[in-house]
């Protein structure tokens, strides 16, 4: 996330300048937060576990695993809570999958004029995207990650809903007109 920082900030300032658009201080803010999260979230998603030590960076593979079976990660995760009275289950793979896409349904409304409808989808494609790149990787791919990572969306949006409704000028301070709405 740290090497993005200073790429996204000169490669933003490159496209101010060419584009001639004024600085929004807010908009570049909270996009600043939004592409070091989507760093960070690519980092845990399709990157291998990386280590730095005596022996220089060091990639450890894993193994794949595809699962097709709609809410088996709930499932387990309940039967987890139920026999075995562990929350681990719950805190990782439910809760930790929903919280991760949260930042998609907050960000993409507040910083670009987009329905609901396109913020979720935005959500259900990036998550696609990620499971079908984990079918080529040593990860685990799973169509439950993409049900929760959607709920998340989902729960993001309605918290820029519920905050557009209290806050709406303040908000709206973060998109660009229309005329500079790209990204």
């Amino acid at each position: 996330m740290a090497l993005v920082i200073p790429f996204h900030v000169l490669v933003r300032l490159i496209v101010l300048k060419l584009r001639k658009m004024k600085f929004n201080r807010y908009h570049e803010i909270a996009l600043l937060l939004f592409v070091s999260f989507i760093a960070g979230l690519a980092s845990q998603t399709l990157l291998s576990e990386v280590t730095f030590g005596a022996d220089g960076i060091v990639i450890h593979g894993g193994n794949h695993y595809t699962a097709l079976i709609p809410f088996r990660v709930v499932c387990y995760t309940w039967n987890d809570l139920v026999v075995n009275h562990s929350t681990k289950s719950l805190l990782i793979d439910v809760s930790g999958n929903i919280v991760m896409f949260v930042p998609f349904g907050f960000f993409v409304p507040l910083l670009w004029r987009v329905s609901g409808k396109t913020t979720a989808a935005v959500g259900f494609f990036v998550s696609l995207s990620i499971e079908l790149m984990q079918l080529f990787l040593p990860r685990w791919s799973d169509i439950d990650d993409l049900i929760l990572n959607t709920s998340g969306t989902l729960l993001g949006l309605l918290l820029y809903q519920i905050l557009n409704k209290r806050f709406k000028e303040f908000l709206s301070r973060f998109k660009l007109t229309r005329k500079e709405n790209i990204i």
